[in-house]
């Protein structure tokens, strides 16, 4: 950021990890410890954070903690890569990669892109079909901001341990006489809530209970986080693929860090240099400590289970069932077909099954998208791809079905 002169609102603060409702001292010592095991001995445990509008009680002080405008510093990014000679294509979709002595990338357009090494930022990577989707799981996340009077909270990082968790910013508004409180939280496995509305109310009634001040609700929105089984983000060569094709994904929420640490991993190892946070990262890694086994099971035999769909009727009878605005899946002969009915009342239908790895895809009624519950693929309502693991469209209907 310094020496781009990037301005994008950095600051340093404190971040407090503060118990749940139903936490325990105990669980702040254990955290504590592991911090201080880490490395970080300046962590302190506190009866409560002390600050002004939010009574946090027994809290972690994580000390030099850093806070930016996201959106600034991408501007300033963008400008940067221009300035030293780079070129950034925006909605160009990459349909394959090779890697290898003949590394290039084809676009949906047949364009080729050739270069001596390839990496895939792309949250959740599209080139692998199995490997790297056992190892990490897709999760909606959800945030509001919050009108605030200016100063009423004081600025700093707040998160809590709960399952599912919560997070709290506070965003300076220049020229104006409030602040914005972000709050996020209240996730579930992508694909598998058949409210998901609920989790968006839930949070808001979480941000009311804790910050009585607020003035209103501003904004509301969701995305979509990789969790990685043994909690820790992956970036380096990708496992299955060349030496030089690399990857960066697992970001568990966590992307503004990531989008800086990956780079550099990668960076040193394209250019031969060593890393001393390569090996932590690696995509290939085994992990084998229990709760990492446990994780990886529950969260797999949870995919398995998915695939039941394929065998049993669908979500509605008949078309006429499905209400405008709205989607629903049926079954028809042997497929499962993905059925929305617009506003209008006209019908538009696909397959309802990923491309990905065939789970059948479900109606999201928050996002009006399809969703699908294994991997996390993402299409619009009418079954254009929105977000990977797929690298395409819902497919259509055979004519023998229509």
């Amino acid at each position: 950021m310094a020496d781009e002169h990037i301005d994008c609102d950095y600051s340093r603060l404190d971040g407090f990890l503060f118990l749940p409702k139903n936490g325990t001292h105990q669980q702040l010592q254990d955290e504590l410890e592991a911090a201080h095991r880490a490395g970080l001995t300046a962590v302190e445990l506190l009866p409560d954070a002390g600050a002004t509008g939010f009574k946090t009680g027994e809290c972690l002080r994580f000390p030099n903690q850093g806070q930016f405008h996201i959106l600034k510093y991408l501007s300033g990014l963008a400008e940067a890569v221009v300035a030293q000679g780079g070129r950034i294509f925006t909605r160009t979709h990459v349909q394959s990669i090779s890697g290898g002595s003949d590394a290039h990338v084809t676009t949906s357009d047949n364009y080729e892109v050739r270069a001596q090494a390839i990496v895939l930022a792309t949250n959740t990577p599209f080139n692998d079909r199995v490997v790297m989707h056992t190892k990490q799981h897709p999760y909606r996340t959800y945030v509001v901001g919050a009108r605030i009077a200016k100063g009423a909270i004081t600025k700093a990082l707040y998160w809590d341990d709960a399952d599912p968790y919560h997070y709290i910013r506070v965003q300076e508004v220049p020229e104006a006489d409030y602040d914005l409180l972000i709050v996020g939280g209240e996730d579930h496995k992508t694909g598998q809530e058949p409210n998901p509305q609920n989790h968006l109310d839930c949070l808001e009634d979480w941000t009311r209970a804790h910050f009585p001040s607020i003035q209103s609700i501003e904004y509301r929105w969701s995305g979509q986080v990789m969790e990685p089984t043994d909690g820790l983000g992956y970036a380096g060569p990708d496992p299955l693929n060349n030496d030089n094709v690399y990857i960066i994904t697992g970001d568990s929420g966590h992307g503004m860090t990531h989008g800086t640490l990956g780079p550099m991993i990668i960076t040193d190892l394209i250019l031969g240099r060593s890393n001393p946070w390569a090996k932590l990262y690696d995509p290939g890694r085994v992990t084998l400590k229990l709760e990492s086994v446990k994780e990886y099971v529950k969260e797999n035999l949870n995919v398995v289970a998915e695939y039941a769909d394929l065998v049993t009727g669908g979500d509605v009878s008949t078309i006429e069932e499905v209400k405008p605005g709205t989607g629903a899946v049926l079954r028809r002969g042997p497929l499962k077909v993905a059925v929305y009915r617009d506003e209008a009342g006209t019908t538009h239908e696909c397959l309802a099954i990923c491309p990905h790895l065939h789970c059948v895809v479900h109606w999201n009624s928050l996002e009006t998208s399809w969703d699908c519950p294994c991997h996390g693929s993402r299409f619009d309502a009418y079954g254009h791809l929105l977000y990977g693991p797929s690298n395409m469209d819902l497919p259509p209907v055979p004519k023998a079905l229509e």
